[in-house]
């Protein structure tokens, strides 16, 4: 009896500690017995270790704000907004306003990633791609790649992938792709004489040069939720020709690999009719979060580690509005906010489960949440001193 006892104290013991590691951790620690190995099975276990991780105090998030940046409707012209926003309910907002230069032509333009308080923007008009610090108001214009030169008679398709910080080099990077077609319309017939690559822009060297990659997709998914940046690896997700496999592709801006890693098929249901990806970093970990809106369904897995299938956990399915539709971005705590068929915008506390409303809406279905930390060093010299001023994104 006294042994009975003790086993069982000491398995409650060992859950609660269990519960409050990172999932990466506790993946591994799995075939320590059979016990451990079902603890994704065991309601009990699942539920302490959902309050911690929502619980979790991240450093990463002292002294932030969100970025919202959407695109309104005024007088039949699609304008870019950018708001900061503050209060525990988001009801404080400061609309930032644009350089000049963004403005001097009607066109949008798309945030592609938030680094050091450095926004990666890349315009859809040009394709130029511009660093900029809303804080110092500074911004640095990249020029075009000599790739593009080369094969001026073709046209090109650029697919902006990420944009992040390499602690190794201490200089920001960009990651793209491009495909060379034909001017004659071979665009729509598929043909392409030149094969598809990848180019990598350093600041530090003001220039992009081409990256090898076998068999890595690209996403032209007009949603730039589907690439987000995390401990130096730009991700995305990718599909195969048949888009019968998802997977997840991260490169890492220290090595410059690319890495695949597959999503099981029970976590993401391609024949399950109307859904909506996002990919995102939910406290601390790679968050995939689909809303199946025929069930109003949302289901919420992390990744463990990199490379390991069997590290995706899905943590969270939970019932939606069916008027809930598409991810735009995570919030400090976990909160997750959603673009409605009214294009009226909502957050989702995952703690409460209570769905709030912004009292924003979001025109040309598009719009985007960040985590913002200001910086006021200039961007070129943020490289040089960043060892003795460190960051945290």
């Amino acid at each position: 009896m006294v042994k009975v006892s003790n086993n069982h104290i000491h398995d409650d013991l060992a859950f609660l500690a269990l519960s409050k590691l990172p999932l990466k951790s506790l993946t591994r620690f799995r075939c320590v017995s059979k016990l451990w190995s079902l603890l994704f099975q065991n309601p009990y276990f699942m539920t302490m270790f959902r309050t911690n991780f929502l619980s979790k105090d991240h450093s990463y998030n002292n002294d932030t704000l969100l970025l919202f940046h959407h695109i309104v409707l005024d007088n039949h012209i699609y304008q870019p907004m950018l708001y900061s926003l503050f209060a525990e309910n988001f009801e404080n907002r400061v609309k930032l306003d644009w350089p000049n230069s963004f403005l001097e032509d009607a066109c949008y333009f798309f945030i592609y990633g938030c680094v050091n308080s450095i926004l990666c923007i890349e315009r859809n008009l040009d394709e130029r791609v511009t660093l900029w610090n809303p804080s110092t108001k500074e911004v640095k214009d990249i020029h075009s790649s000599r790739f593009t030169y080369e094969f001026f008679h073709w046209d090109h398709l650029f697919c902006l992938h990420g944009f992040g910080y390499d602690h190794v080099t201490n200089d920001y990077k960009v990651i793209r792709h491009i495909t060379l077609l034909p001017q004659d319309g071979g665009i729509w017939k598929g043909v392409r004489l030149h094969p598809t690559s990848w180019e990598i822009y350093c600041l530090k060297e003001d220039s992009w040069r081409k990256v090898d990659a076998v068999d890595i997709s690209a996403n032209y998914h007009t949603d730039v939720g589907v690439r987000v940046y995390m401990d130096e690896m730009c991700h995305w997700w990718g599909q195969s020709e048949t888009r019968d496999e998802v997977y997840l592709v991260s490169f890492d801006l220290s090595s410059e690999v690319f890495v695949k890693t597959y999503i099981p098929s029970i976590m993401d249901d391609v024949d399950s009719g109307t859904m909506f990806r996002h990919l995102d970093v939910l406290n601390g970990s790679i968050g995939w979060i689909l809303n199946y809106t025929e069930t109003a369904t949302l289901h919420i897995s992390i990744l463990g580690e990199i490379r390991v299938k069997e590290s995706w956990t899905k943590l969270f399915i939970v019932g939606l509005l069916s008027c809930v539709e598409h991810p735009i971005g995570v919030g400090k705590k976990g909160n997750i906010f959603f673009r409605k068929k009214d294009d009226e915008l909502v957050w989702f506390n995952l703690s409460t489960q209570r769905i709030e409303e912004l009292g924003m809406k979001s025109a040309h279905s598009y719009g985007r949440i960040m985590i913002f930390k200001e910086n006021l060093l200039p961007i070129r010299k943020i490289n040089n001193w960043f060892f003795f001023f460190p960051l945290e994104v």
